[in-house]
């Protein structure tokens, strides 16, 4: 006797065949490994290659570069016993779940190898946290506003210096926007130290100027309330400044 298929029992047999396979394809994740490494406690190493090695035998696993800021990356890592090799320094760690994410940091002057947070100092700020903030009201930057100058000032400036980025717009309709990224902002209460993401920091707000093309101040108002003032001035080349100390060059003439 035949049976005719119904719809439940259809969809059952689509349970059945389905599920596994999703449920295959989510145990297939596997571990991350990822850290930065530095010359020092306190200074990026870029464009350092980093192995990760089996850790009985010494075979190659694979390798990845540091970035700019000095990070590594290695993903799909199988559970196991690893070693990790930058320069001279190689470091063990074991994976022990399929989604296991380690983290490990490097520090090529070290004997060991380890990070040792202590010994830095705090080295990422936003350009303009160098003065103390205040409070305030209004849509626009505090202070008289010079618009021509504002218009031949205004673009997207930045510079790189140590292990830190900085981005500022000085937007042509007034709006500010500001971004630093630093390989390591030294906050040693960080058990696990401030690489990476961790010290990076933003802000969205409005400007004047007051000055002219030499020198003068900029001030900024942030979207919640706080104020400051960046003090630029010419440095010789025309495509920079130096504002509050930071050397950073135009990068583009407009926001967009």
């Amino acid at each position: 006797m035949k049976i005719k298929p119904t719809r439940k029992s259809l969809w059952r047999l689509f349970m059945v065949v389905a599920f596994p396979v999703m449920g295959g394809a989510h145990l297939a994740q596997a571990a991350v490994i990822e850290g930065f490494v530095g010359a020092s406690a306190t200074q990026v190493a870029p464009g350092v290659t980093v192995k990760l090695l089996v850790g009985k035998t010494g075979k190659v696993v694979d390798m990845d570069e540091t970035n700019f800021f000095g990070k590594y990356k290695f993903e799909g890592v199988s559970p196991g016993y690893y070693k990790l090799k930058a320069g001279n320094v190689t470091r063990e760690l074991i994976i022990k779940g399929q989604n296991d994410k380690k983290r490990m940091d490097i520090d090529l002057s070290a004997k060991d190898g380890a990070m040792d947070y202590s010994k830095a100092g705090r080295e990422t700020e936003v350009p303009g946290s160098q003065e103390k903030p205040a409070r305030g009201k209004g849509g626009g930057g505090a202070g008289r506003n010079n618009p021509s100058l504002q218009a031949q000032i205004a673009g997207i400036w930045w510079g790189y210096s140590g292990s830190t980025e900085r981005e500022i717009g000085l937007c042509a309709d007034g709006s500010y926007m500001d971004y630093t990224e630093s390989s390591y902002s030294g906050r040693a209460q960080d058990p696990g130290g401030s690489w990476g993401s961790a010290s990076q920091q933003s802000g969205q707000g409005s400007w004047t100027i007051q000055g002219d093309t030499n020198s003068g101040v900029i001030n900024v108002r942030y979207n919640n309330g706080n104020t400051t003032q960046l003090r630029y001035r010419q440095i010789g080349d025309p495509g920079c400044l130096n504002i509050n100390g930071n050397t950073l060059c135009r990068k583009s003439a407009s926001c967009r």
